[in-house]
């Protein structure tokens, strides 16, 4: 275990019970049956459950990576996925006080910006995906790339201009 946690909670008399770590790990040496007992990390903690719910918490856990890697592999992109709070050029999607008219305008832009995705690399596809989609930030991006949180920054900015130079706006 990389970290110890802070607490343990385990199941006794039909509910649970908090100890710390060395209590839990005294418990374990004086109770062999502790070691087969089946713990889910929770926020620093571990926390006692059934092989069923075990079972089903790291089968929901596999089934979110296969689908993350499935739709990296496919190269998904959602328009739903570009406008976040940090997203620069918010403005330029849409603005919530806007006529009919400005409407109209937006689905035309989200029309061509559908048909420009599809045209970007695998990579500029997949930095936007993880941006955009996963919500991860320049910061976290820097460290999967091997870069800083600026050079991230200015990656994506250039990837917002071609993609507008791309729709020609």
């Amino acid at each position: 275990m990389k970290y110890a946690p802070k607490k343990v909670f385990i199941i006794k008399d039909g509910g649970y019970q908090e100890l710390t770590y060395e209590a839990y790990c005294a418990l374990c040496e004086s109770d062999s049956s502790y070691k087969d007992k089946r713990f889910l990390p929770l926020h620093g903690m571990l926390m006692e459950v059934t092989e069923d719910d075990f079972k089903e918490f790291y089968r929901n856990q596999r089934r979110q990576k296969y689908l993350e890697e499935r739709s990296i592999n496919n190269q998904d992109i959602s328009i739903d996925m570009l406008p976040t709070q940090e997203f620069r050029d918010r403005d330029v999607l849409f603005d919530s006080d806007q006529d009919v008219a400005e409407k109209v305008l937006n689905n035309i832009f989200l029309d061509k910006l559908r048909e420009v995705l599809p045209l970007l690399d695998a990579e500029d596809q997949k930095l936007l995906w993880l941006r955009h989609g996963q919500e991860l930030s320049e910061q976290k991006l820097g460290e999967i790339y091997g870069v800083s949180q600026q050079a991230i920054s200015k990656r994506l900015r250039k990837l917002y201009d071609k993609i507008k130079k791309m729709m020609e706006i």
